[in-house]
């Protein structure tokens, strides 16, 4: 059986479209530029298709995320409850600024001085006001995918818990679950209204159920106890709505660093197995990760494996400019694949996380990004040779 290939999200930005993110006041491209963005959507569709101008590609592509200046940055486009003036930045922990600092100082400096993490100050409760947005932009993704022969495409949106991450509570609400369900039930609005686009699946981005432990956030309860319950918010937003045409991704944070405050993949991954949709998306590649397939191969034969759900495994690191072979793809492939009640049709080829998830922050140049997509695609193809 064939393994499908898939990526994460967030793809290169043009020169065009970095100039149009950087002078909007929203973090989202206005409609007055609606051409560049279908232009750069489809550019970005047909570079996963057809990666170093190979055929076939990936057979499970994004929009690139093309109109919004970052996963989470665009949130005040789509909401009332903004400020339009004052700025907040998230409240992490020194210990991570340390373990940053080892490997990335002038980074640590950056974040420090002039964070692009900066955003918008929570005056308000948030109301959702983005259905037709996130509507139109599922409309776009349908007609690239349409013209373009792409068997899937996908659109990405924020898990309540990564909000709660980079817009942190100012008193506002009166505690972390109000804030984070509170969320969840605006997000629902969003989540429904790319999902009423036949043809469109979803993706939701949740590095929270991973990344908040990493990077060390303040809430007011100790990580394991929050993370349970950013599940239950993910699983509120999507009640009723269709199973297979939902994806989580969870990540440890898409930053070069020794990554030693990551939480066990072991303790997290019961949690990861409670959500209920169609596929997991997460990190196999990285040093710090790609012996997780271990784990997980552990973990089903004590526990099984939910028959609906399949794992789009991280085998590109995003992170790191080596370029992998194809048979290290598949290698990495074949751990996941290779465990029986996982098998390869619930097997999905994927990257660890997207190549560009905040305007001009990527790891590595679109030359060596197309290079991976092309090692990817013929990687899995590999597979049980």
């Amino acid at each position: 059986m064939s393994i499908k290939t898939t990526m994460t999200g967030s793809f290169f930005r043009s020169e065009k479209i970095l100039s149009l993110l950087r002078d909007s006041p929203t973090g989202e491209i206005d409609s007055e530029f609606h051409e560049d963005v279908l232009k750069a959507e489809r550019e970005a569709i047909r570079d996963q298709m057809h990666p170093m101008g190979q055929s076939p590609g990936l057979n499970w592509v994004s929009n690139g995320e093309q109109r919004k200046s970052g996963y989470t940055t665009f949130l005040p486009n789509r909401f009332t409850g903004f400020s339009k003036t004052e700025r907040a930045l998230p409240e992490l922990s020194e210990e991570f600024f340390r373990e940053l600092a080892e490997a990335n100082p002038i980074i640590v400096a950056a974040l420090r001085e002039n964070s692009p993490l900066s955003s918008a100050k929570i005056t308000d409760r948030l109301t959702y006001t983005g259905s037709e947005l996130a509507k139109s932009e599922a409309l776009d993704a349908r007609g690239l995918a349409k013209k373009e022969g792409a068997e899937r495409i996908f659109v990405p949106s924020p898990s309540p818990g990564v909000i709660t991450i980079f817009y942190p509570n100012p008193g506002i609400y009166k505690d972390h679950t109000d804030f984070l369900f509170s969320l969840s039930k605006e997000l629902r609005k969003e989540y429904t209204s790319i999902l009423s686009v036949d043809g469109v699946d979803l993706q939701i981005d949740a590095p929270d159920l991973a990344m908040s432990k990493s990077i060390g956030v303040k809430w007011d309860k100790d990580f394991y106890e929050a993370v349970s319950e950013h599940v239950d918010a993910i699983n509120e937003a999507i009640a009723g709505l269709p199973t297979e045409r939902i994806r989580v991704h969870y990540c440890y944070g898409n930053y070069s660093s020794s990554h030693l405050l990551d939480p066990p993949f072991e303790k997290i991954l019961p949690e990861l197995l409670r959500l209920k949709v169609g596929t997991i998306v997460g990190e196999f590649s990285n040093a710090r990760h790609e012996g997780d397939s271990v784990i997980l191969r552990r973990y089903v034969k004590e526990n099984g494996w939910p028959s609906r759900l399949k794992y789009a495994a991280g085998v590109i690191d995003v992170k790191s400019p080596f370029v992998e072979t194809p048979e290290t793809v598949a290698v990495r492939l074949e751990r996941i694949s290779g465990i029986d009640d996982i098998g390869p049709g619930r097997t999905i080829g994927g990257t660890d996380c997207g190549f560009e998830t905040f305007v001009g922050m990527g790891n590595v140049p679109k030359s060596i990004g197309l290079n991976k997509l092309s090692s990817l695609a013929k990687g899995a193809k590999l597979v049980g040779e």
